[in-house]
């Protein structure tokens, strides 16, 4: 809603699970022709809702038993990657047009990799319709965070082949009521534990759901509510020095040190080394970034501790910005993770208009900081922590950084240091600390 306002969202939401769907007569068909086992596919039919209850635009879910069991079925659309094919090839050539638009001089337009960003964009609606894929995906994010308070319906295998799918049945509400663009504030806690779920899947294991739109979560009948994630169709997979580069980049960003900001946009695969390696390049980008921090996230009138906001919606444009202006290149987990994170950002706000979700990113980012003894993060901590101008700690910047910690945690700075004390990463920085120490103190006799 942010993005295009709350009209047009609720007409896009349509895209998500409220499309025309196809003939009930035709879902039948598939599903005989693809379920192996004919006793579970009559038992299917026999049980099988009379009217879908979602479709999407690839597939359209019914209800139905297995085994006695209640399941949600998902059938893919007749025709529909013949379809996605025609329009692949139609976008493709049309985003070739804009790459060979070139200024008098011969320099190109555009310099983001617009054919490259469709691909991505057409493979990615490939891999959703892949249904033996999603079922893995489900399998997989199963047993990666089953730690969370959160539900993902299992597959039901006896069920799932080919444009089949079968997942256990989940009795819920969707999070976003039809018609609506936005959520209650009751369900604010649910979609901080969502953002928090998807910081995790971001920066810690590096396998996320893609695509958390409103269609894609339900809230459960219980009480008190559980939040449940649906359609594991886009799962993006993150390198590990993205993930690192990431954290770092929260924390430089925050502490406004732009250069170094600058230098990671490397590790996130944004930009092309030859930006990097040319100085006078790389200067205008710094001051590029520095001036859209300064639009992005305004400063003024902060109070001790606190984060300042992000504008999401003026992130998108700015981002578009220095894509044109520094030869960007937009790989998958960007694309797929600015889409997740806005997207949940977007339904907290229309419950609470002053979320901060640069607040909860940022919190996530420091105690990754201070609980790893990854290289790259640690020497983040002492950037942020150390002058540069005697080597030892700036006690200043370290009072900032608790303050920061203790307030977005709600926890006393005591309890803030001694929790940072059991890390790895706490540890470490305790121990630095103590060297340095030592060593200044030799050093004066």
């Amino acid at each position: 809603p942010d993005l295009v306002g709350p009209y047009m969202a609720i007409a896009l939401a349509r895209l998500q699970d409220d499309m025309e769907p196809f003939a009930v007569e035709e879902a039948r068909n598939i599903i005989l022709e693809d379920v192996t086992d004919p006793t579970v596919a009559d038992e299917m039919l026999d049980t099988m809702s009379a009217e879908a209850v979602a479709a999407g635009s690839l597939g359209v879910v019914f209800k139905a038993e297995v085994h006695g069991q209640p399941v949600a079925i998902k059938v893919l659309r007749p025709g529909i990657l013949d379809l996605v094919a025609a329009d692949s090839v139609l976008l493709r050539g049309g985003a070739s047009l804009l790459e060979r638009l070139r200024f008098p001089s011969g320099e190109r337009v555009v310099k983001a990799q617009i054919v490259d960003a469709v691909d991505e964009f057409a493979s990615r609606l490939f891999e959703e319709a892949d249904y033996a894929n999603e079922a893995a995906n489900i399998r997989l994010f199963k047993e990666l965070y089953s730690d969370f308070d959160i539900i993902v319906p299992g597959v039901v295998s006896q069920g799932t082949n080919g444009r089949v799918l079968s997942m256990e049945w989940v009795e819920g509400t969707k999070l976003v009521a039809r018609g609506k663009s936005g959520v209650g504030q009751d369900d604010l806690p649910l979609l901080t534990l969502g953002i928090q779920f998807t910081l995790a899947q971001l920066l810690d294991e590096g396998v996320m759901h893609a695509d958390p739109h409103p269609g894609n979560l339900l809230k459960t009948t219980s009480s008190p509510p559980r939040l449940v994630y649906l359609d594991f169709g886009l799962v993006a997979k993150i390198p590990e020095q993205v993930r690192t580069g990431l954290v770092r980049a929260v924390a430089y960003l925050v502490a406004e040190d732009f250069p170094r900001l600058a230098g990671l946009f490397g590790d996130l695969m944004l930009l092309p080394q030859e930006v990097l390696d040319d100085p006078a390049r790389l200067e205008q980008f710094t001051a590029a970034l520095a001036r859209a921090a300064e639009e992005l996230l305004p400063r003024d009138r902060l109070k001790p501790g606190e984060v300042p906001r992000l504008q999401f919606d003026k992130l998108v444009g700015a981002i578009g910005a220095l894509a044109i202006g520094f030869s960007f290149t937009l790989p998958p987990y960007f694309l797929n993770n600015a889409r997740a994170i806005g997207t949940l950002e977007g339904l907290a706000k229309s419950a609470d208009p002053s979320f901060n979700v640069l607040a909860v990113v940022y919190a996530f980012s420091l105690r990754q900081l201070l609980n790893s003894k990854n290289e790259g993060l640690q020497q983040t901590l002492r950037d942020i922590a150390y002058s540069p101008s005697t080597g030892r700690l700036d006690w200043r910047e370290a009072r900032r950084l608790l303050k920061d910690a203790a307030a977005l945690s709600g926890m006393r700075k005591r309890a803030v240091v001694w929790d940072a004390m059991k890390t790895k990463g706490g540890k470490a920085l305790a121990a630095q600390i103590l060297r340095d120490e030592v060593t200044s103190r030799l050093n004066r006799r």
